[in-house]
């Protein structure tokens, strides 16, 4: 988001992926240490290209890439009406804890910590046309005297609604063409796996991971989005083979409650 908001990449911008790079002194590894070798910015997204993600925030410059991590949310409280939320942890520029390496390894989620909540914000904002929402759980509130009803509020233009609309074209590509247990037939969803590290007091936990799948549906008139977070799965530690088959059975169930016709159907009427 922040590359494209900028106009630092496009979808289709190409870079070889010798499968490392080096910012900041430190050596950046894709998840599978492999290179792909010239790949799209498209492409880096649906194979979870680690190289990718810091050629994107190391070409669009510490000032603009944080700029954008704040707008979004992440790093400060919400507002939901829920009691003890976390701010979550983003290190940035002018922090002791900071390192030029961290430009790096923040652009794909490590040394972020973020709450689920955050994360659905953000993700509904893509959804939202660039357009960021204090999330609420209570609609009314009811006195013997009066009713009180709860508006949907915005926080602000997280991203441009061009931005936001290419992204979703982006995160409906990452679906169809490598999170395809998270498909639901008859629909395009937009949408992205998540695998993390779970760090310890010796540094990462070889054996275990937090798996997630985050999305929303139907990604060119969005009704829902959905995040399902897996602690520690056990049948597998990648999230395309845990979360996000959990993702199509509660999106599935969801397009029957919410009586959302099939994208031909409902597109052609």
């Amino acid at each position: 988001a922040a590359g494209l908001d900028s106009g630092t990449i496009s979808p289709g911008t190409t870079v070889y992926d010798s499968g490392a790079r080096e910012v900041g002194g430190r050596v950046i590894q894709n998840y599978d240490r492999m290179g792909h070798g010239w790949v799209t910015m498209t492409d880096g997204l649906a194979q979870s290209l680690n190289t990718v993600a810091a050629f994107i925030s190391t070409s669009t410059g510490k000032d603009t890439f944080y700029t954008s991590v704040q707008r979004f949310g992440f790093g400060n409280l919400t507002g939901v009406d829920l009691d003890s939320e976390g701010p979550g942890m983003v290190k940035r520029p002018g922090d002791s804890d900071w390192f030029q390496s961290d430009l790096g390894t923040n652009a794909f989620g490590q040394g972020i910590a973020v709450t689920p909540v955050q994360m659905l914000a953000a993700v509904s904002a893509v959804a939202n046309h660039g357009l960021l929402m204090k999330p609420y759980i209570v609609e009314q509130f009811v006195t013997p005297d009066k009713v009180i009803s709860v508006e949907p509020m915005a926080v602000r233009q997280a991203i441009t609604e061009q931005t936001a609309n290419t992204l979703t074209g982006m995160l409906v590509e990452v679906v169809s063409r490598e999170a395809t247990k998270a498909q639901v037939v008859g629909y395009r969803i937009a949408g992205k796996t998540g695998t993390a590290q779970i760090p310890t007091a010796y540094g990462y936990d070889p054996s275990a991971t937090i798996a997630s799948f985050v999305g929303f549906a139907p990604a060119d008139d969005p009704q829902f989005a959905i995040l399902v977070k897996l602690d520690k799965p056990q049948a597998s530690p990648w999230a395309n083979h845990t979360a996000a088959p959990a993702f199509r059975a509660i999106a599935e169930r969801l397009m029957v409650y919410l009586q959302i016709p099939p994208d031909e159907i409902r597109l052609a009427q």
